[in-house]
């Protein structure tokens, strides 16, 4: 993480920038993973107090890709918070990680979520949209433009939760 921090000052998801050295505790990976159980029970730890969950895309390297955070309700920033390290954008992770984690919003019981990315973010808007996003506002905030989409889950994510939840019997 310290190597992502190093090329950018605004890690996303926020949750993310706490076990960095800029912040002046090194805390260990096992503390980093208690702050984000609080979290996920809730939310004591991020700015909006809302429960959330993160997961982390990982490759077979063992090599953090990047991160996403499912926000158990909505905020006014939206339900899901995503970054991928600099030198892997591109390469199609942001897609299929955002994938993941909307199927699993659907198994929370979500209908329709919202994200809300930097309109300057053109990766990510092309990430969203390429999932399903709709937009339905743009407003400013802190001098930067922002663009709310709305993705609704039941709308060809149906078979995904099916297929999960669905035994197999091989008698």
């Amino acid at each position: 993480m310290d190597r992502w921090e190093a090329l950018e000052t605004n890690i996303q998801p926020e949750l993310m920038r706490r076990f960095s050295s800029k912040l002046s505790t090194n805390v260990s990976f096992a503390r980093f993973l208690e702050w984000c159980e609080d979290d996920r029970t809730t939310g004591s730890m991020l700015k909006n107090n809302v429960p959330c969950t993160l997961y982390f895309l990982v490759n077979s390297d063992n090599e953090i890709l990047g991160s996403i955070v499912i926000n158990h309700a909505s905020t006014h920033m939206g339900h899901l918070h995503a970054g991928i390290v600099p030198w892997r954008r591109g390469e199609g992770y942001g897609t299929a990680m955002l994938g993941l984690a909307l199927t699993r919003c659907l198994e929370m019981g979500f209908q329709r979520v919202q994200i809300v990315p930097r309109e300057d973010n053109a990766g990510a808007v092309q990430t969203v949209i390429r999932n399903g996003g709709v937009l339905i506002e743009q407003f400013r905030q802190n001098g930067k433009r922002y663009l709310r989409y709305e993705i609704n889950l039941l709308i060809g994510r149906e078979s995904d939760l099916e297929n999960r939840n669905r035994k197999t019997d091989y008698n």
